[in-house]
């Protein structure tokens, strides 16, 4: 019986040439794969790979020193600064 996670309720097509499939494909049985099962593993690996690089900010060691010593240096709080944490939901 399927679960509602093994549902598939969306559909993805797309054009290739013959020798894409049939390298995808040669690809496919390599890994014991049938060809969908293959291209939509990959996909979700690769899929994830790419918003994980997105979410992850990466510094340089200087960059990185650069910024501990910001904020082992705080600035004094602006008139601007101050006004801003007056406003709603900024109460301590």
């Amino acid at each position: 019986m399927l679960s509602a996670v093994d549902i598939k309720d969306a559909r993805i097509e797309f054009k290739t040439t013959k020798d894409i499939k049939s390298l995808l494909q040669e690809a496919s049985n390599a890994m014991g794969m049938d060809l969908s099962s293959f291209l939509i593993s990959t996909a979700v690996q690769r899929a994830k790979e790419i918003v994980k690089e997105e979410n992850i900010l990466t510094l340089s060691r200087q960059e990185w020193k650069d910024l501990q010593e910001i904020l082992d240096k705080p600035q004094k709080a602006t008139e601007e600064f101050k006004e801003l944490m007056r406003l709603e939901g900024f109460e301590s």
